[in-house]
C-alpha cells in the first residue's frame, strides 16, 4: 500500500500544509483576506482528492508498518486542523454595523474539501484498537495543547452549584469552526467497539481535557447561533448569516452540527448533570432568568433585551430536546445506519410528500455521493408513479408518522412551520397523535446511559417549575408559547423514558414521576388545562397528562415478579363507555346552545320588522349576495354584445328552444342577440364606463406578434417588405400577424399615463445598469398591470357590429349569378389612376396607383331591368349616408384604432411606422384571419367543439379584433379602400387587372374572405369623404353571395391541388346514399373540366365517394374559420350542434348556419361555375404550376403543425447528437448540440465558431436559426444538458422542463443524476400548445420577472 510503503498520506498533507504556510496569522492561524489571489490555494486543494483516494479502501489487516504511516499522516493532519480551529472568529457588534464583508467562503471551501475523507479517516481508526487509541491520545493532546487551561468561575442555581469557565460568547470571539473538537467527537463514538471509554487507562494522560472542557468551543459555537437567531448579532452583517446557514446545511451539517451536538452529549454524559445544565445556563447568560424574582421586577426601559431572552430561552430548550432526543447516532444510540437513515426520511417526508430528486437533495451524502435512499425508502414510503404531468412523489406510510418530533435538529426554522401545519391537516390514526407529542425514542447505549439523568436531576425540574409556574401568571414578561411546547415535550421525552426502563424490567435511575410530582410539575399542568395561555397546547397538554397517569399506575402495580403492561379489556370497555357518555353530553349542551342562539335570533328579526314596518312596506329591496368584482363584470357585461352569444350558449337553453338552426347570413338570418349595452371596468382607476362610440375609449392589452407556426414552407426566403402585396396571403401561410390578449381592461387615458410611467422610469434608469428586461420599452412593449402578461399593443372596446351597422330592412334575395354580374362590370369598368401624396393621403414621394370603380348608378345602367333594381337595394345603404355625422366617433376611439392598426402593420411587416399607408388596414384584417385561423388549429387539435369552449382570453381577443378590424375603414381614405376592394375582387371575378393578381392555388381563400367582407362595404362609397363608421358588414346577401363565391373557388382550389390517381378503394361501413353519389359525380364531372382548362391530360381514377369524402373533410377547416368569423360579425347564435364536441354532422350544420347549399351539387352547378373555372384554371401561374409541378402543391385540409418527433429513449437522441459536427470547423464535434424542435435542424449553439450577423449585431447559431424559422420565436432542446431553451427575439429566452423523465417522472437538467429517461407525451404535449397558441414569448416573460438570475444570461449568443 502507499501509505505502508512511501508514508504517502503523511507526505501529501505535509506538502498542503507548507504550500497553506503564507496564510498563517500570528497565532498560527489561518487567515484569508479579501480581494486576495487564491489561484494556487485552490491548485493545492485538489492534493485532498488524493488523501480520499489513500483512504478509500479499509485494511483488512494491519501489517507492519501501516500504523505507523498511518498515525504520522493523521498527526500531520492534526497540525493541519489546528490551523483551521478557531479560524475566521467573529465578535459581535454592539455600537455599528462592521464596515465590510469578511471573506469567509474560502474556510468553508476548505471545510468541504477536508470532510471528503475524514468520514474514512475514522473508519479506518475503527478497525484497529491500538490505532484508535494512539489517535484519540494524539487528538486530546492537541485540543488541550489548543485550548489550554481555562479560566473558571463558580456558578449557581439556587443550592446547586458549578465550576464553569468564565466566558462570554456575547463579546468575545467566537468561530463556527472547530474540526479538532469535531474529530474528537467522532473518534470518542468509536471507543465503544473496543470497550473503551474516556476515562479508560489507555487516556491517563496529564495534558488531557476534562469533559466540561471539551464541550467548550461547541458549545460556544451553539451559543452565538442562538444569539443570531435572537437578533443580537444583527450587526455583523450577511457573512455570519451565510455561514450559519451553511452549518445547518446538508452539505455541511454532518462535520458541523452533528458532530457539536455529540461532543455535547458526550459531555453530559461525563458531566453530572446538574453541572451540564448550570453550564448550559451560565452560557446562555439565563441565570437570572430562572430565579424567581426575575420575573417580578419592574419591566425596565430595555424591551429589546427582554425579547432577546425570551428567545434565547426557547433556544436554550431547544438545545435540551436535541441532546436528549438526538440518539439515531450509532454509538450514542442502539441503531444502526440503515435506522438513522430510514428516520431522516421519516421527518423530510413529514414536511410533505416529496419527489426522488427533492428527498435525495435533502439526505446525506457519501463519499461516493450516494445517499442510500434507493435501499430503505421502500420501508417507510410509497412511491406514488408519476401521472401526466405530475411528478411522481413518495408518501410517507401512516404507521410512520408516530417517529415525528418536530424539534429534529436537521429542521429549519421553515421546515419546522411546514411539517407542523402538514401534521395538522393530515387525518389522525388516533387521539393521541393530536399536539405533535414527542415520539418514543430508542435506548441510549451503555456509555451514554447516564444523559436520561438530565431529565429528573434538580435544575432540569427548576427550568420546568419555572416555565410553567410563568405559564399561569396573567401577566408574565417571560412566557412564550413555544416555551410551553418545549417544556411539554421534554416531559413527554422524561415519561417514555420511564416507561421503557419499568416495561424491559430493568431498575434504572430515572425518577421523575416521583420527582415531578414531589416539586408540584403535574400539579401545575392540571390547572394549565384550563389557561388561557396553554389554549394552542392544549392537545399536547393532555396528552402529557394521560402518559403522566398511565406511567404512574405503570409504576405502582410494578412487582418484581410480573408486570402489567396492558390493561384488561373489562377496563378498557369502562374506559371507552365513559369517553363516549361523556362525548355525547357535550354534543348535547353544544345542540342546545346552538338552538338556543338561533330562536334567540330569529326572535330579535322579528321584533325589528315589525318595529320598522312602515319602512319595510315603503322600500322595495331585492337583497342579494355582494358579487365579486368578476361577476360584477360578467353581470355588467352579459347584455353587452361581446359576451352575448356565448353567454347563452353555455348558461340558457333558450335561445335553442326559439332557434333551432340559426342562420347568421342572407335575407333570412336569425336576429342578433344584442340588446343593451354592455359596462366595462377600469383595472387602474377601477371605475365603471359604459361601451360607446362617443364615450370615453377603453381598451384591451394586447400582444401582436409576427409567427410561422402554421407556415408550411419554412425555408422560403422571405419577400421584399416594400415589394409585398400584402392583400393576398400566401396559402402557405408562411408568415401571420398574430393578436392575443389577457383580456384585462382599462381606460384609454388611464392605460396612456401608465405606459408613459413606465417609459419615464425606464428613461431614467442609467445605461450602465439597465438589463434585459422582460419587456423590451423600444417595442413599447409592457406588461399588463393586473397579470404582468406581456404586452405591446391596445386592442379598443367597440360596441357590436350589429348596433353599428346602418338600417338595411329592406332584404332582397339576388341570386349569386345576378350579384356576381354586377360585380363583374364593376370590376371591369374600373380604372387606372395616378395620384400623388397629397391627393392619395400618402406619405410615400413615390405615386399611387388607384382603382376607380363607377358609381352604383352606372353600374345599375349597365345591368338588367329587374337585376338592376335588386342590386342598388342591396347597395342602397351606401348611398342613404350622405356623410358622417360630426362627432360619430371619440376622438380617444380614433387614436386606439389607430394605435392597434399601426402596430399591426409595423409588427407584421417589420417596417417603421406609418400613419397613412393603404396597407394599413390590411395588416389589421389579415391578423384577424390569422388569429381565427390559428383559433380553429387550436380546437381542431384538442378535438375541441367549434364554439362553447373558448376561453374568456379568445372571446374577449376575437370580439374586439373583429370589430376593431371592422371600424379600421373608419380611419382610411374610401380611395385606397375602393381601390383595394377592386384589385381583391378581380383576382376572382377578373378583369382588365386579373393577371396582375395571384391565383387561387397561392391565395389563403379565408383571409381573402376577411379582407372582402370588410372591403366590399366601401365599394360604391362616395369619394372624396370620410368613410362612415355604420358602413360595416351586417351579414346580408351581399356577405352570403361572397362567401358562396369564395367556398367556389376553395372546393376548386381543393380539386386542383388533390393527390386523384390513387384508386385505392374508399372502405366504407354503410351503404352509399344516393345523394352522396350525386355529389361524387358532379364534383368528378367538375374535376374533369378543371383539367381540360388547365390543358392536363389526365384521368379522373379517383372514385367519386373517395371524391367526396375529401372534398368535404378538405372544406371543414375553412367552414369552422368562416362560421366563427361571421359569428363574431352578426353576434346570431351558433348551433347547438357546433357546440357538441362530437357533432353528428360538423359540415352540414355550418352550411346551414352560413347559408351555404348543403349539397355540392347544388353549389358546382350553378351556370356561371364553369365560367369562373375556366377562368381560374386559366391563370398562366396556376397553368404553370398544375402542368410542371415545378414545386409542391399544398395539401387541404392543411395538416395541423406538431413540433419534430423525438424518440422515446434520450439515449438514442444522445447517439444522434454525437454524430453531429460543427459545420464551420474540420469535423469537429459540437460542445453544445442544440435541436430545432419546430423543424428538426441540429444547431451548433453557445459557440464562435457558428455565429453570424443578424441585423448587423453578431448573434448565436439558435437567435439566427429562430429568425428566420419562427419569426424570432424559437423552441430548442439542448442535447447535452436535456434542456429546453426558449427564444423570444434576440434578447429575451428561458429554460423549459424538457419533455424527459426519469422513473420518478422528474426532468434531469444538466444530466446530473445520471437516471434513464424517457420522453413523457404529456409533457411534449404541453410544449406542443404552448407553441401552437403563441404563448412563448408570454412563457418567457413570466420566466424573467420570476428569475431574475436569466436577465444576465446573453441570449442572443446562443
Amino acid at each position: 500500500m502507499l501509505i505502508q510503503d512511501y508514508n504517502l498520506l503523511a507526505r501529501i498533507l505535509a506538502e498542503f500544509l507548507k504550500q497553506c504556510a503564507h496564510y498563517k496569522n500570528m497565532d498560527s492561524k489561518f487567515a484569508f483576506q479579501r480581494n486576495q489571489n487564491y489561484v494556487e490555494f485552490k491548485r493545492a486543494q485538489y492534493m485532498l482528492y488524493d488523501v480520499k483516494y489513500l483512504l478509500t479502501c479499509k485494511p483488512e489487516s494491519w501489517p507492519d508498518g501501516l500504523p505507523e504511516n498511518f498515525l504520522n499522516g493523521f498527526a500531520v493532519l492534526l497540525d493541519l486542523l489546528s490551523c483551521m480551529q478557531g479560524m475566521d472568529s467573529v465578535t459581535r457588534q454592539v455600537g455599528q454595523h462592521i464596515e465590510y464583508e469578511p471573506e469567509w467562503e474560502t474556510a468553508f471551501n476548505l471545510h468541504i474539501k477536508i470532510s471528503m475523507f475524514l468520514p474514512l479517516l475514522l473508519e479506518w481508526c475503527a478497525t484497529n484498537k491500538q490505532v484508535l487509541v494512539q489517535a484519540y491520545r494524539n487528538a486530546l493532546q492537541m485540543l488541550w495543547s489548543i485550548q489550554g487551561r481555562f479560566q473558571v468561575v463558580t456558578r449557581d442555581v439556587d443550592e446547586w452549584a458549578a465550576t464553569c469557565i468564565n466566558y462570554d460568547p456575547a463579546t468575545l470571539p467566537v468561530s463556527i469552526h472547530l474540526p479538532v473538537s469535531r474529530i474528537v467527537a467522532g473518534l470518542h463514538l468509536l471507543l465503544g467497539r473496543f470497550g473503551l471509554t474516556y476515562d479508560s487507562p489507555e487516556f491517563t494522560m496529564e495534558e488531557k481535557p476534562a469533559p466540561r472542557e471539551l464541550m467548550e468551543y461547541p458549545l460556544r459555537c451553539q451559543v452565538m447561533v442562538a444569539q443570531s437567531h435572537a437578533g443580537m448579532w444583527r450587526r455583523n452583517g450577511y457573512s455570519l448569516l451565510h455561514q450559519i446557514y451553511l452549518y445547518h446545511s446538508v452539505r455541511c451539517r454532518g462535520e458541523m452540527l452533528d458532530k457539536d451536538i455529540v461532543m455535547l452529549q458526550v459531555s453530559a454524559s461525563l458531566l453530572p448533570p446538574n453541572n451540564f445544565l448550570v453550564t448550559l445556563l451560565d452560557r446562555f447568560h439565563l441565570l437570572y432568568w430562572i430565579r424567581d424574582a426575575y420575573d417580578t421586577r419592574q419591566l425596565s426601559s430595555q424591551e429589546e433585551t427582554l425579547r432577546q431572552t425570551v428567545a434565547l430561552v426557547e433556544e436554550f430548550l431547544r438545545l435540551l430536546i436535541i441532546v436528549l432526543s438526538e440518539r439515531f447516532v450509532p454509538g450514542i444510540g442502539k441503531v444502526t445506519a440503515a435506522d438513522c437513515l430510514m428516520r431522516e426520511i421519516i421527518h423530510q417526508l413529514c414536511i410533505g410528500p416529496m419527489a426522488h430528486s427533492e428527498l435525495t437533495k435533502a439526505l446525506p451524502e457519501n463519499q461516493n455521493r450516494e445517499t442510500g435512499l434507493e435501499l430503505v425508502v421502500a420501508q417507510v414510503a410509497d412511491f406514488k408513479k408519476p401521472r401526466e404531468t405530475v411528478r411522481g412523489t413518495y408518501e410517507l406510510k401512516p404507521d410512520c408518522y408516530k417517529h415525528y418530533n418536530p424539534f429534529f435538529y436537521h429542521y429549519t426554522r421553515s421546515d419546522l412551520s411546514k411539517s407542523e401545519e402538514t401534521q395538522r391537516k393530515r387525518p389522525k390514526a388516533s387521539p393521541s397523535e393530536e399536539g405533535c407529542p414527542p415520539p418514543a425514542l430508542v435506548s441510549f447505549t451503555e456509555e451514554f446511559s447516564h444523559l436520561a439523568e438530565l431529565l429528573d436531576c434538580e435544575v432540569m425540574l427548576r427550568v420546568m417549575r419555572v416555565v410553567l409556574e410563568r405559564t399561569g401568571l396573567t401577566h408574565s414578561r417571560s412566557y412564550s408559547e413555544p416555551q410551553l411546547q418545549m417544556v411539554l415535550h421534554l416531559i413527554g421525552i422524561a415519561l417514555h423514558e420511564e416507561a421503557r426502563q419499568v416495561e424491559e424490567l430493568r431498575g434504572g435511575s430515572l425518577h421523575f414521576v416521583l420527582r415531578a410530582t414531589d416539586v408540584g410539575i403535574f400539579a401545575r399542568l392540571e390547572v394549565l388545562v384550563a389557561n388561557d395561555h396553554a389554549k394552542a397546547h392544549k392537545d399536547l397538554l393532555t396528552w402529557v397528562l394521560k402518559l403522566y397517569k398511565k406511567v404512574k399506575k405503570l409504576k405502582s402495580h410494578a412487582v418484581p415478579e410480573l408486570i402489567v403492561t396492558e390493561p384488561s379489556a373489562e377496563s378498557v370497555a369502562r374506559e371507552s363507555e365513559r369517553e363516549r357518555v361523556d362525548q355525547q353530553r357535550r354534543s348535547d349542551l353544544a345542540t342546545a346552545r346552538r338552538n338556543r342562539i338561533l330562536t334567540q335570533m330569529s326572535q330579535m328579526q322579528k321584533t325589528f320588522i315589525s318595529e320598522n314596518r312602515q319602512l319595510f312596506d315603503e322600500t322595495h329591496t331585492e337583497l342579494t349576495p355582494c358579487p365579486s368584482q368578476a361577476d360584477i363584470r360578467r353581470d355588467a357585461s352579459s347584455s353587452s354584445s361581446s359576451k352575448q352569444p356565448f353567454t347563452d350558449l353555455r348558461d340558457s337553453d333558450h335561445s335553442m328552444e326559439e332557434e333551432e338552426n340559426p342562420v347568421a347570413l342572407g335575407a333570412a338570418r336569425t336576429a342578433a342577440d344584442d340588446n343593451d349595452v354592455g359596462q366595462e371596468m377600469c383595472i387602474l382607476c377601477q371605475e365603471t364606463t359604459e361601451i360607446r362610440l362617443d364615450g370615453p375609449a377603453m381598451v384591451l392589452a394586447a400582444f401582436v406578434q409576427r409567427s410561422t407556426v402554421m407556415s408550411k414552407s419554412r425555408q422560403k426566403l422571405p419577400e421584399d417588405v416594400e415589394d409585398t402585396d400584402v392583400l393576398f396571403v400566401s396559402s402557405d401561410l408562411f408568415s401571420g400577424t398574430h393578436t392575443a390578449t389577457c383580456g384585462h381592461i382599462m381606460h384609454a387615458d388611464c392605460w396612456q399615463k401608465f405606459f408613459e410611467s413606465v417609459l419615464a422610469k425606464e428613461r431614467r434608469r442609467p445605461i450602465r445598469l439597465r438589463h434585459h428586461l422582460s419587456f423590451d420599452i423600444d417595442k413599447n412593449e409592457f406588461l399588463c398591470p393586473l397579470c404582468e402578461n406581456l404586452s405591446n399593443t391596445v386592442l379598443p372596446l367597440l360596441p357590436s357590429l350589429p348596433s353599428l351597422a346602418a338600417s338595411r330592412s329592406q332584404q332582397v334575395e339576388l341570386p349569386l349569378a345576378d350579384w356576381l354580374d354586377g360585380l363583374e362590370k364593376t370590376v371591369t369598368s374600373s380604372k387606372s389612376v395616378r395620384q400623388n401624396a397629397e391627393t392619395a393621403a400618402c406619405t410615400s414621394e413615390e405615386e399611387l396607383t388607384l382603382l376607380v370603380p363607377e358609381s352604383l348608378v352606372a353600374i345599375c345602367r349597365l345591368l338588367k331591368e329587374n337585376v338592376a333594381a335588386n342590386f342598388q337595394q342591396l347597395f342602397n345603404y351606401v348611398c342613404d349616408i350622405s356623410s358622417t355625422p360630426s362627432g360619430e366617433l371619440c376622438e380617444s376611439v380614433v387614436d386606439m384604432i389607430y394605435t392597434f392598426s399601426q402596430s399591426a402593420y409595423t409588427i407584421g411587416l417589420d417596417a417603421l411606422p406609418h400613419r397613412e399607408n393603404p396597407r394599413m388596414p390590411v395588416m389589421t384584417w389579415n391578423s384577424c384571419a390569422f388569429t381565427i385561423h390559428a383559433i380553429e388549429w387550436y380546437l381542431r387539435d384538442e378535438g375541441k367543439p367549434l364554439f362553447g369552449t373558448f376561453s374568456s382570453r379568445n372571446l374577449d381577443c376575437l370580439n374586439a379584433l373583429v370589430r376593431s378590424a371592422a371600424v379600421v375603414s373608419y380611419v382610411c381614405s374610401v380611395e385606397v379602400l375602393k381601390s383595394h376592394c377592386v384589385h381583391l375582387l378581380s383576382s376572382l371575378i377578373g378583369g382588365e387587372h386579373s393577371d396582375e393578381a395571384p391565383c387561387i392555388l397561392s391565395t389563403d381563400l379565408f383571409s381573402y374572405l376577411v379582407s372582402a367582407v370588410f372591403l366590399l362595404p366601401a365599394l360604391y362609397a362616395e369619394n372624396g369623404k370620410q368613410m362612415s363608421i355604420k358602413l360595416v358588414p351586417s351579414g346580408g346577401e351581399n356577405e352570403r353571395n361572397l362567401l358562396q363565391l369564395i367556398y367556389i373557388a376553395h372546393v376548386v382550389q381543393i380539386l386542383l391541388t388533390a393527390e386523384t390517381n390513387d384508386e385505392e378503394e374508399m372502405e366504407v361501413e354503410e351503404v352509399i346514399s344516393k345523394e352522396d353519389r350525386e355529389e361524387g359525380k358532379s364534383l368528378a364531372q367538375l374535376l374533369s373540366f378543371m383539367y381540360k382548362c388547365a390543358g392536363l391530360e389526365r384521368d379522373v381514377k379517383i372514385t367519386p365517394p373517395r371524391l367526396l369524402q375529401m372534398v368535404r373533410s378538405a372544406t371543414l377547416p375553412f367552414l369552422r374559420c368562416a362560421a366563427i368569423f361571421f359569428h363574431f360579425v352578426t353576434n346570431v347564435p351558433a348551433p347547438h350542434d357546433l357546440c357538441l364536441e362530437f357533432p353528428n354532422s360538423e359540415g352540414e350544420s355550418i352550411c346551414t348556419y352560413l347559408a351555404l347549399p348543403s349539397s355540392f351539387t347544388q353549389l358546382v352547378e350553378e351556370p356561371l361555375v364553369n365560367r369562373l373555372v375556366s377562368r381560374w384554371c386559366d391563370h398562366p401561374t396556376a397553368r404553370d404550376m398544375m402542368s410542371h409541378r415545378s414545386r409542391r402543391l399544398l395539401d387541404y385540409p392543411l395538416e395541423i403543425n406538431q413540433l419534430v418527433h423525438l424518440p422515446s429513449d434520450y439515449s438514442e437522441l444522445i447517439n444522434q447528437a454525437s454524430l453531429f459536427t460543427c459545420p464551420n470547423s474540420d469535423g469537429d464535434d459540437s460542445r453544445a448540440p442544440t435541436m430545432c424542435l419546430v423543424c428538426g435542424t441540429m444547431l451548433c449553439s453557445q459557440s464562435y465558431c457558428c455565429q453570424t450577423e443578424l441585423d448587423g449585431v453578431p448573434v448565436g447559431a439558435c437567435t439566427a436559426h429562430a429568425a428566420c424559422c419562427g419569426a424570432g420565436v424559437g423552441l430548442f432542446l439542448r442535447v447535452r444538458e436535456c434542456q429546453v431553451l426558449l427564444l423570444s427575439g434576440r434578447t429575451k429566452g428561458s429554460f423549459f422542463p424538457p419533455p424527459y423523465l426519469d422513473d420518478y417522472g422528474e426532468t434531469d437538467q444538466g444530466l446530473r443524476r445520471g437516471n434513464p429517461l424517457h420522453l413523457n407525451p404529456e409533457r411534449y404535449r404541453r410544449l406542443q400548445t404552448i407553441w401552437l397558441v403563441h404563448s412563448v414569448p408570454q412563457e418567457i416573460a413570466h420566466a424573467l420577472e420570476s428569475n431574475s438570475s436569466l436577465l444576465s444570461i446573453d441570449w442572443q449568443h446562443l
